[in-house]
């Protein structure tokens, strides 16, 4: 047999009535059936109360449905606040279904309803916070205004409840009986002050911020503008409330309040997001102020505790009672009246904060309101760099990127702007928590200022190049940090307070800088290399070159680190290749180029191995990239460069920078070691390289002191003879350079016998062509030291045979005519030379006359002169030999297309011959027939 309703059937059929007068009094009803079982104290009579209405709700009626929503509202009224907690879960699950019925009346009752029982409830509502939460953000989107409306007024009411309750109330249900329904959130010091009191939140309180923040994440990815509103205005709310400490949860919910402005957000949500990320930024800059300045006072308290130590142990017969001195201690702590505390000789840290009344203020063992506030700013910074990543092509797939392709031009403006105004902020309050993301830092932003200076935006490219300049800041306190003690000897004018070290203050100390230096510098120089070898926009390339040469600067080790699978080659062994930067700038303007030879030669300075080293890769780059090299193969048509081809142009800028950065002598020196050691590899290549150096040589201002040098060497010192040896022996590949050379350093003889010995070799036009150059050298400035020694023919016989030689070379030109009138002009002096018993034709001894005339050897400077000269001829003979081979080959190349072509053409005439043969035949049968 069924139990009796308690609701009869007519008062179920008031309340099913379509008119709300009607089931408004029939509600009115059931609220003082409810206040009657109440007072009687009743419980399984408003049990069924609220079962029979929720059977009601469920049915198929849409009037009962509304009637048994308002009815349980006036049920809680009946209930009361105290009541309310044990019947709360039953009254509120049935009216949560009905906000998801399609009938818009039925969603308006239920806000209705729901906020009276609120109303009521107070407190034990935050129980089902993340339910209600979930349910109003759902009705802030509703399409009927009348539910947005009643959706508001109950918005504002749970804000207030949250606001009052949300930090310190726990449950009817969850309280013993013993507790109060209130947690004290503050308590009162001795001195009268109130200290606020942070204790992590409990299960037992009828809100929890941390089981809220699943529930706001779930919420926080909508494209809604109203759903957006609303979650700003809770997330303000939250953030009102300090006990909550939101920052804390910062990292879980700020990826998405960044997305808050993409997906064609209006401005006026955006201007709102704004306002509380700069809320945000703003309370963890207080925070990290506040930390800062109590970890500045420990660090005082600390540094006093040890001097003091240190004072009392050279004071001599003085001795302290230690367990007296602990007794005064608690004394003067417990006492209310001011008394001289005796300090024992070993204290514990907060007896040494309580001492040090002289130096901070009396608040300093006082709780102060965010202190220990802990922000995930690692988190926070790989979310900020997420947004940056945007087109990022060489990113790894386990980083997170926020792809902003989709959006438009200025909505990416503003997010990137906001997100680089963020991290700006934090690597100046909490620069320890980049070291780990430096790396990716440095490729986002070289990424990012390509982009930006490609799309003229002047602004952001500025921050980003902000940003880059406060990472290398960091670097640079990172590496001072290293020497850095915690505090200094200086003291303030005003204070006794001994300064402590901001680094030290902020945490930057030595194992900082090993644990980046072991972990991430090595992963950071790869990057920058990296993008210099692959990023083709011109300030990015410079920014790269800075930061190489800041990488140097501040760890020049990690550049000279040997690559172990290269590691017995002689070349290639470092991880770190300059000439790959070179090779990569071809296309790029000289100033990067500058920065890249900049970085070589301070390298160089500080590693002669290296500097070896880059000259060999150098010479193999300009080999290899070089417009003039025609292939090690040497043949004629095969390709001479790549598409980053590096001109003549190029080569003689790149070594009139290494010159003024390094020792033009030492540039010279080393260039002409390298070039001997190429000469069985490929002599054309030699050849022109010589060249090139000797025009840079005798035409650019860059190289105005190694030409002094040269004009006044004195061959009778065994440095300057081994100098221009060395030169020569390479400066020999070219005929006219050799020449140039010679007649530069005023080695005449050495200049005449170049001049026999071209009697014996080929006169090629490049030759002649390079020889006409030489003589439109003589009449510059640079050989004015030459043309006056014109005037002393008795002191220099060999100039005059060398010039009249290369006169006799030359066929008749412009150059020929301007050569014969300067020799024409010093005539006179010849014809006074003879009177004195000068001639020009001095006999130039073989070493057989020579030895017929003299017993003796030759002198030193002579026989190294034939030295050179022997090399000269056996250079030019390989030269030779090597121009009879390429045009061999040129021969056998033209033979080789020839027959081709022959063979193409007549092929198809045999083949039409044939054709009309066989057609002649059949013409003849077919007539026969």
């Amino acid at each position: 047999m069924s139990e009796p309703r308690v609701l009869e059937p007519a008062i179920i059929k008031d309340l099913s009535n379509h008119i709300y007068e009607r089931r408004k009094a029939t509600a009115f009803q059931i609220e003082g059936f409810t206040k009657q079982a109440l007072a009687r104290n009743d419980s399984p009579t408003i049990s069924k109360i609220i079962a029979e209405l929720t059977e009601l709700l469920d049915g198929i009626s849409t009037s009962a449905t509304m009637g048994a929503i308002t009815a349980l509202g006036s049920v809680s009224v009946a209930l009361g606040s105290f009541a309310i907690a044990y019947f709360l879960d039953d009254i509120v699950r049935p009216i949560f279904r009905t906000f998801r019925d399609t009938d818009a009346r039925v969603r308006y009752y239920a806000c209705e309803s729901l906020y009276n029982i609120s109303k009521i409830a107070r407190g034990e509502i935050l129980l089902y916070f993340n339910e209600i939460f979930d349910i109003l953000c759902i009705l802030v989107t509703d399409t009927e205004s009348s539910v947005k409306n009643a959706a508001d007024i109950l918005d504002r009411l749970i804000k207030d409840i949250v606001s009052a309750k949300s930090t310190n109330y726990v449950s009817i249900l969850h309280q013993k009986p013993e507790e109060s329904t209130e947690i004290e959130s503050n308590v009162m010091g001795p001195d009268g002050r109130s200290i606020q009191v942070n204790n992590p939140q409990d299960a037992s309180k009828a809100f929890s911020l941390p089981k809220f923040i699943p529930t706001l994440l779930e919420r926080m990815y909508t494209i809604d503008p109203f759903a957006k509103k609303f979650l700003l205005s809770w997330l303000e709310l939250f953030d009102d409330i300090p006990s909550l400490e939101l920052l804390t949860f910062l990292p879980n919910f700020l990826e998405p309040l960044l997305r808050f402005f993409m997906n064609n957000c209006p401005s006026d949500v955006r201007v709102e997001t704004h306002n509380l990320l700069n809320i945000f930024l703003k309370e963890i800059r207080s925070i990290y102020k506040v930390k800062y300045e109590l970890k500045r006072r420990q660090l005082v308290a600390e540094s006093q505790k040890g001097s003091r130590q240190n004072i009392e142990e050279d004071m001599e017969g003085l001795t302290v009672e230690p367990k007296q001195a602990t007794d005064d201690d608690d004394a003067s702590i417990k006492s209310s009246s001011t008394t001289v505390i005796r300090r024992p000789v070993h204290q514990d840290n907060e007896q040494a904060e309580g001492e040090t009344n002289d130096v901070s203020q009396d608040d300093t063992s006082l709780f102060i309101d965010g202190q220990d506030i802990f922000i995930d700013c690692p988190r926070i910074i790989d979310i900020l760099l997420s947004f940056l990543r945007s087109g990022l092509s060489n990113s790894s797939s386990d980083v997170k990127i926020n792809d902003l392709s989709a959006e438009s031009h200025d909505i990416y403006l503003e997010i990137q702007s906001t997100v680089l105004k963020w991290l700006q902020e934090l690597v100046c309050i909490t620069p320890t928590s980049f070291s780990k993301f430096l790396p990716d830092c440095i490729a986002i932003n070289m990424h990012n200022i390509s982009l930006t200076d490609d799309n003229k935006d002047n602004d952001l490219r500025s921050q980003f190049l902000n940003f880059n300049q406060a990472l290398q800041s960091y670097l640079v306190r990172l590496n001072e940090s290293a020497t850095d003690s915690t505090t200094n000897n200086s003291k303030d004018s005003n204070s006794d307070q001994p300064e402590v070290s901001d680094n030290a203050i902020e945490g930057l100390n030595k194992d900082v800088l090993d644990e980046f230096t072991e972990l991430y510098l090595n992963k950071a120089l790869r990057v920058v290399m990296n993008e210099c070898l692959h990023n083709v926009n011109e300030l990015s390339r410079l920014t790269l070159m800075d930061w190489l040469t800041f990488l140097y600067s501040s760890y020049p080790g990690s550049f000279f680190e040997i690559d172990e699978s290269k590691k017995g080659d002689s070349q290639d062994r470092y991880l770190f290749d300059l000439t790959a930067l070179l090779r990569s700038s071809t296309d790029s303007s000289n100033e990067v180029i500058s920065k890249v030879l900049l970085l070589a030669s301070k390298i160089s300075e500080d590693n002669q191995e290296f500097f070896k080293e880059f000259m060999v890769k150098l010479i193999f780059f300009f080999e290899t990239d070089g417009v003039e090299n025609n292939g090690r193969t040497g043949e004629p048509d095969e390709p001479s460069s790549g598409p980053n081809a590096i001109s003549r142009g190029k080569v003689e800028f790149m070594i009139r920078r290494l010159c003024v950065s390094i020792s033009a002598e030492k540039i010279f020196q080393t260039l002409s070691e390298v070039l001997v050691s190429f000469e069985k590899l490929n002599l054309e290549f030699v050849g022109n390289i010589v060249v090139t150096l000797n025009n840079i040589l005798l035409t650019t201002h860059e190289l105005q002191g190694l030409r002094t040098k040269l004009k006044n060497l004195d061959f009778q010192k065994p440095e300057d003879w081994v100098f221009f040896s060395t030169l020569f022996q390479s400066w020999c590949h070219s005929p006219a350079s050799a020449l140039s050379i010679c007649l530069l350093t005023s080695n005449y003889e050495l200049a005449f016998l170049i001049i026999k010995c071209l009697g014996e070799l080929e006169v090629t036009f490049q030759l002649l062509t390079q020889l006409d150059i030489l003589i439109q050298l003589l009449e510059t400035p640079i050989f004015l030291k030459l043309r006056l020694q014109l005037l002393e023919p008795d002191k220099h016989p060999h100039l005059y045979k060398t010039l009249y030689g290369i006169l006799m070379i030359m066929p008749q030109s412009s150059t020929f005519t301007t050569l014969r009138n300067r020799l024409s002009t010093v005539a006179p002096f010849h014809g006074q030379s003879s009177n004195s018993g000068f001639s020009l034709n001095t006999p130039t001894s073989t070493p057989g006359a020579v030895a017929s005339s003299n017993s003796a050897q030759l002198n030193t400077r002579r026989k190294r002169i034939h030295e050179l000269a022997d090399k000269f001829s056996k250079v030019n003979d390989l030269h030779q030999a090597y121009r009879s081979r390429r045009r061999l080959q040129d021969s056998i190349v033209v033979e080789d297309s020839g027959r081709d072509s022959h063979r193409q053409t007549t092929e198809p005439s045999i083949a039409s011959t044939e054709q009309k043969g066989a057609k002649s035949k059949d013409i003849k049968r077919s007539s026969k027939r």
